[in-house]
This record gives structure tokens, sequence and C-alpha cells, in this order.
């Protein structure tokens, strides 16, 4: 047997042809949405490109062309839908990036919208579309409105709430550490003195976690205990002191140090990005006049200013959350009805060509016996 014939494929031919012939249906339907999609017939694009991925679910570039298809619809939710399954395929790099970017925009969810620009930025700082969509989200972002600061509506949560709220009443830190801070002469090495003032690492973690801390922690200001009125230097100084006492590293001792170190990290992204860090500032301002209406309301108030002050921020912190928490639940309800619409028009449209074809062949059956009864008529009449 020769060289030539050993090395056969293993498939037969005729599995070959089929094989080769899937890649060309799917090809041609690609081009063909494509060709579409340049003419502005979005709907058509949308029907091939959803034959090519028929074919090849896992094709990114199908994937990323519907997505592309679906947002000039305005059918955001199927157009994040395949946005996120192009991206995680992994193929199409920053291409990927842009379309996920651009349906998370779509639906109004600028702040992941911009996570996905600023990657796209990071590998391309010159990306105009990227430097574009980062511009239009932070014109887009709402600025909070008295809405925001309503009681949340959400059941589910209430009971949540109310212990956090309670909790509130007890302890009041902010506005007393920075008290205490600014009273204390300033020291040549500033992190180390804000270090030994933290107290010890048990001391922050019960403080970082204490009850309902996921509600109070929401205020990134409260996690480094820090007025919101600090500056960029006394934030960089107060996350620094604090990182290096929570360290988990030098506190292995400490079984829940990790996850307080965590709080820190998180609560010093927060406030690196500026536009949230305007935001925050925004809310804790809010607060604070919210808290001096209420303590001026009062004839003979218990607590003091600050103390309403802190509250009021707290909970206007609390509300806002549960605000966005509503939000994703309507949009993940409504991506779930968009998904269910798909695929029953799918379903109808698998239906319909299954019924065509069966109606077809029971024509061409009933045609084929209509002949041959016509052919015995003849016969028999034939002289």
């Amino acid at each position: 047997m020769s060289a030539a014939n050993t090395s056969e494929s293993k498939h037969p031919p005729q599995e070959e042809e089929k094989h080769e012939d899937w890649k060309i249906q799917r090809d041609e339907a690609k081009t063909a949405g494509d060709a579409a999609f340049k003419a502005g017939d979005f709907e058509t694009a949308i029907q091939h490109y959803s034959s090519a991925l028929s074919l090849d679910p896992d094709h990114a570039v199908l994937l990323s062309n519907r997505s592309a298809a679906y947002l000039k619809l305005s059918q955001k939710s199927k157009a994040l839908h395949d946005a996120q399954a192009c991206v995680n395929i992994g193929t199409m790099g920053i291409k990927g990036i842009s379309r996920l970017a651009a349906a998370l925009q779509s639906l109004g969810r600028y702040e992941q919208a911009m996570k996905e620009w600023q990657n796209i930025l990071k590998q391309d700082p010159n990306h105009a579309i990227a430097q574009k969509g980062m511009k239009d989200c932070q014109q887009a972002m709402p600025k909070p409105t008295e809405d925001e600061y309503k009681e949340p509506h959400d059941d589910g949560e209430k009971d949540d709430l109310d212990d956090f709220f309670n909790d509130v009443e007890e302890t009041v830190e902010t506005i007393k550490q920075e008290k205490i801070q600014a009273a204390q002469p300033k020291a040549t090495n500033a992190i180390k003195n804000q270090k030994k003032d933290l107290g010890t690492a048990h001391q922050q973690i019960e403080r970082v976690l204490q009850a309902n801390y996921k509600w109070r922690n929401l205020n990134p200001f409260h996690v480094l205990d820090l007025s919101h009125a600090a500056t960029k230097d006394e934030i960089s100084r107060r996350y620094k002191a604090l990182s290096l006492l929570l360290h988990p590293d030098k506190n292995s001792d400490e079984p829940k140090v990790q996850e307080a170190y965590d709080e820190v990290l998180k609560a010093k992204a927060i406030l690196d990005d500026e536009h949230k860090f305007n935001h925050v500032r925004q809310l804790c301002e809010e607060g604070v006049k919210q808290g001096t209406t209420q303590y001026e309301k009062m004839s003979n108030p218990e607590d003091s200013l600050e103390s309403f002050q802190s509250k009021a921020i707290q909970r206007i912190f609390a509300q806002v959350e549960m605000s966005r928490r509503e939000v994703e639940q309507r949009q993940r309800n409504q991506e779930q009805r968009e998904r269910q619409q798909e695929e029953e028009q799918q379903q109808k449209e698998r239906n319909s060509r299954v019924f065509d074809k069966k109606f077809r062949q029971e024509e061409r059956v009933e045609k084929r016996i209509g002949n041959w009864r016509d052919f015995q008529k003849k016969k028999k009449t034939k002289p």
C-alpha cells in the first residue's frame, strides 16, 4: 500500500462533502446577512445571521454582526445577549468588547458600559469609538433626583432595611473621627500616625464588618472612616494606613481580615473613579441637607446635628441601592421576556418550515396519484 493511500482521510468522501456543505451554507447566509445590513434591511440581516448561527452557534463574527443588527432595531436585550456570547468566545478582541459596551449603553447601564469602554482604552488609548462612548455615558449618567430618595418598594428587602435603619440609630462615627483627626497635630509621617490613630486591626475589622455592613459600606467614605469632604490626599493616606493595618498577611490570626480588607479595596476603587467619586459626594451632600432639615424641625432633638446628617446619608445610600436593584431586576425580566419571545418566534418558524415541507411532499404525492389516475382513464378509453 502506498504512502498516499495510508494518509487517506478518516472520514468517507460523502461525510467530507456534507461537512463542507454546511460551511458553504453558513458563509452564504453570512454574506447575505452582511449585504442586507449594508442596505439597511436589518430584519432580513438578522434572519440570515440566525440561519448561519443555526449551523455554527459559536461563530463570534456572526454573533457580533447580529448584535449590531438587533441594536439598529432597538432590540437591546437581544443585542446584549449576542454581544455577551461573542465576548465569552473571546476571539473578537476589541470589536467584541465594543459590541458589548454599546449594548450596555443602549440599555442605560452606563457604569457597566463605561467599564467595557475603559477595557478598550487600556488596550488602545486612542480608540475613537471608546472615547466617544465614555463621554456619552458620563453625560447620560442620571443625577440623583428626589425619586432616588423615596422609600424602597421591594418587600423582599424590607426587613433587612428595617434592621439596618435601626442599627444606624446606634452608632455615628464618621463625624466624630473627623473631629479627632482635626484636633491632632500634623506629623512628618502622616500614614504611620493615621495607622496608630486607627487602633488595632481587630477594632477596624469589627468596625468595617459591623452589623449590616453591606448596607453601611455602600458609602465608601464610611468604609475609610472619613468625611465626604475629605481631600484626595486624605483619602489616599487613609487608604494606605487602613490597607497596611488590615493586610491579611499581617493578620493571619484574624479569620475575617480578608473580608474587611476587600471592603477597603472596594471603597478605594469607587473613589478612584472620578465619576463615581462625584456621585458619592453628591449623595452625601444631599444627606447632609436632609439631615439638617430634619434636625431643624425637631423642637428638642435628642441627637446632635452630625448624628441626623450621618443617618440621612446612610439612608440615602441604601435607598439608591434598592432603586438600582429594582432597575436591574426589571432589566433582567425584560431580557427574559424578550428571549422567550424570540424562542417562541423561532419555534413558530421551525413549525412553519416543517408544515410547508410536509405539505409539499403531500402535494407531490397527490400529483403523482392524480397523474396515474389520468393515465389509467386514458388507457381505458383508448379504442
